[in-house]
């Protein structure tokens, strides 16, 4: 009788855990779903290394083969990762394009050539010279292509979103990085523009990788101004408010002689149709993007830049004191750093 009685109570005992488990997994499943399904935007608030747990950079060291076609504009995320190895001599940020020991591995494309990958997204062809080489090499498991300034040029549904989309679906078990193009100094009302929120929309509506080449060169390490809305070009010359042409690039490093970030400009060796800070941010923007794809959460710095507040804050940036204007016309305010914190 006392055996049949502590059987019962393991029986039960069993059950209510049984039932829990059942409603932890109900709960957990969809959250972790949803988690899979948001996009990773990597943008200007994507550029800080120190906000990377190096365990992230190991595993995409370890994880991640990369392919990437690209022409002169593209190149300049290779020079930044370039100046990056040069500078941090422990090996942290080191790559080749075969993935030695402790190398990120990352194949570049034959550019001009007729190659694998030749030439960029832009042409006609591209998703053709996917599927080659993901045939040929199916152990790639990243695939990213740029532009070199055809994005206002062409019908971007069909010859872009479409056939993204369609590689999507026939190699699932690759991640497909899509790309704005860089700027043109056209300013914010410019074709340049519509065509790059295109892109930025579709990949905020459906969930996809986005890397936003052309956010991250209108903006100077303090992101303090987004200089797209003074006619900025891909290399980084804007339209000053007093009627002269400057170059933000330039003015930040003479501004900033002694910042590491000066230092890193010193290992650029080349930035095609740009300058070496430009180069320097996109290839930190690309380590980040590399840990994200490896598994790294980040923070997802996602904005609508087409959004309209009559809230005023200012100095930008902060110092000791954070003014904030018009407050009643926000539903809810939230202030961060960079990394969502």
């Amino acid at each position: 009788m006392k055996s049949s009685t502590i059987n019962d109570r393991k029986y039960l005992y069993t059950r209510k855990l049984e039932k829990i488990l059942f409603y932890l997994l109900v709960l957990i499943f969809p959250f972790s779903l949803l988690l899979g399904q948001a996009p990773i935007i990597i943008d200007h608030n994507s550029t800080d290394l120190s906000g990377i747990p190096a365990e992230w950079i190991d595993s995409a060291k370890s994880d991640l083969f990369i392919a990437y076609g690209h022409t002169s504009h593209g190149s300049q995320l290779i020079s930044g990762m370039d100046a990056l190895e040069s500078f941090y001599s422990s090996g942290q940020y080191n790559w080749s394009h075969t993935g030695g020991e402790d190398e990120l591995h990352l194949f570049e494309g034959d550019g001009y050539g007729d190659g694998y990958l030749d030439h960029d997204c832009g042409y006609a062809g591209w998703d053709d010279e996917t599927r080659e080489y993901l045939d040929l090499f199916p152990t790639c498991n990243v695939m990213v292509w740029s532009w070199c300034g055809q994005v206002n040029s062409v019908d971007l549904t069909n010859h872009y979103l479409n056939p993204m989309q369609q590689l999507e679906a026939e190699y699932p078990n690759v991640k497909f990085v899509y790309m704005t193009g860089h700027l043109e100094g056209q300013g914010p009302n410019g074709s340049l523009f519509l065509a790059n929120q295109q892109i930025r929309d579709f990949c905020s509506t459906h969930n996809k990788i986005l890397f936003d080449f052309a956010d991250i060169e209108k903006y100077s390490p303090d992101a303090d101004t987004n200089f797209q809305l003074y006619n900025a070009t891909d290399a980084c010359d804007y339209d000053h408010p007093g009627g002269m042409t400057r170059n933000w690039a330039v003015d930040w490093i003479n501004n900033n002689p002694t910042d590491e970030l000066t230092q890193i400009n010193q290992h650029c060796t080349a930035c095609a149709h740009s300058e070496n800070l430009n180069c320097v941010k996109k290839g930190m923007a690309a380590w980040w993007m590399w840990a994200r794809l490896a598994g790294w959460q980040g923070q997802n710095t996602a904005i609508n830049q087409n959004a309209v507040s009559d809230i005023k804050l200012y100095p930008n940036p902060v110092k000791a004191i954070l003014h904030i204007e018009n407050i009643k016309s926000a539903n809810q305010l939230i202030i961060t750093d960079a990394r969502g914190i």
